[in-house]
């Protein structure tokens, strides 16, 4: 069995043995007191902190299993149940997409201030959750903040151009007179969810207002296709 790093170090300092039995050893130098100190201190925080890693690495996974739990009851009926294994969760582990599942409960729960807490602390922990962002600006609209409203659009689409904050920013610039703009987010919203007749209405009145009337038939034809693929 191969010698261990310590049994090598041993090795090195220790001090011979006398050839009489009835002899001590010899007792150690100052140097080599040192090194049995550095040993000993070397040992001690090697332990603490594979101790450490592995409470770390052990909650991270825990705070995982609570948080696929939780997305077991995203349905109506059992967002109250989410709540609980999204909040186990986060005190086991700050797992930004806790707390942003957190909030899309607690939305469906009609609890926007704490959805909106939660959405906050979510993009403090990952600023990269352009889903938060756009239900960020979801709640500021219906609190008819339309500024602010706006800016969450923007940012969630400027990290990841996604159909939710693209049709929402669309319809904002439609209701500020902002025809072409809202075209532009309706039909990028539109490359990302084809089958939405919903969305087709949305930009043909757009065009409409536009003054494109032969773009508004179109949009139209298209939704009553989508909504009646036999006619």
């Amino acid at each position: 069995m191969p010698e261990s790093g310590f049994a090598r170090l041993w090795q090195l300092i220790a001090p011979p043995a006398t050839k009489s039995p009835a002899t001590q050893r010899k007792k150690l130098q100052a140097k080599q007191k040192r090194l049995l100190t550095v040993a000993a201190s070397v040992a001690i925080l090697a332990g603490a902190g594979w101790a450490a890693y592995s409470y770390v690495t052990g909650a991270q996974q825990r705070a995982e299993d609570e948080f696929q739990a939780g997305m077991k009851f995203m349905h109506p009926g059992q967002y109250q149940n989410a709540v609980a294994r999204f909040t186990h969760a986060i005190q086991i582990h700050q797992l930004a997409k806790a707390y942003l599942e957190r909030g899309n409960a607690n939305r469906f729960l009609g609890e926007n201030d704490q959805a909106m807490a939660d959405f906050e602390k979510a993009t403090e922990l990952d600023s990269s959750l352009a889903r938060a962002y756009s239900s960020m600006g979801s709640i500021y609209r219906d609190r008819h903040d339309m500024q602010h409203a706006m800016e969450a659009y923007t940012k969630s689409i400027a990290i990841s151009p996604n159909v939710d904050a693209l049709f929402e920013r669309g319809e904002m610039y439609e209701a500020a007179g902002e025809h072409q703009k809202a075209i532009n987010d309706f039909t990028v919203a539109i490359e990302g969810m084809r089958d939405a007749p919903y969305m087709y209405r949305a930009r043909a009145l757009a065009k409409r207002n536009l003054g494109d009337i032969a773009g508004y038939e179109a949009d139209r034809d298209q939704a009553r296709a989508i909504e009646s693929p036999s006619r």
